[in-house]
């Protein structure tokens, strides 16, 4: 059962409403998690700002929601990891890359190398090693990318720990456990949700 109250998009006021309907033009719904954020009005109006300045990020939209996903998975927030995995297709991101996000783990050595970045971002709560720091950087990503990855992370862990305080009623299909999606079926729409 949720534990955080839900604002009403159709009684909120104010800022509230207004950025409310940000959300519903943005997506053509208001999620759960909005609604909990809604909470606030500053609370949700800072989240849409990062994520909308979040969607010109050198690193792409594609790597971007990949480190979120893998932020969700570290975090056990099974909120974010559902609606990342639903909304992720929008976002170019292919089965492969769904399951590469969630695992930390990609085919592709670049895309394996921030993934893994992050999650020494996570583990160390920052405190990442100089040589975990030379290792992103050998990879090929500047300065620039790796605050990127960083930023990814905290947005993540935003919405991780708020829809885990909440227990945000899930407004989207669950997603299936990674090792379901680790399986010999994988890369069907099947190992992202269900």
């Amino acid at each position: 059962m949720q534990r955080l109250n839900s604002v009403n998009p159709q009684v909120a006021q104010g800022r509230t409403k207004e950025l409310l309907e940000t959300v519903q033009q943005a997506f053509g719904v208001v999620p759960n998690t909005a609604k909990v954020m809604a909470n606030s009005s500053a609370v949700l109006d800072s989240f849409l700002a990062f994520s909308t300045a979040m969607g010109g990020a050198k690193i792409g939209t594609k790597l971007h929601n990949q480190v979120k996903l893998t932020t969700s998975e570290t975090n056990s927030c099974d909120y974010c990891t559902s609606i990342l995995s639903a909304v992720a297709p929008s976002a170019g991101l292919s089965a492969a890359d769904i399951l590469a996000g969630r695992t930390g783990n990609s085919e592709e050595s670049r895309t394996k190398a921030a993934l893994a970045f992050a999650h020494n971002v996570l583990e160390s709560r920052g405190k990442v090693s100089d040589q975990q720091l030379t290792a992103i950087r050998e990879a090929g990503y500047g300065d620039a990318e790796i605050v990127e990855i960083v930023a990814s992370v905290v947005l993540g862990c935003f919405t991780n720990f708020l829809n885990n305080v909440a227990d945000t009623e899930l407004d989207f299909a669950k997603a299936e456990p990674v090792e379901a999606c680790s399986s010999s079926t994988c890369g069907t729409a099947a190992c992202t949700v269900h």
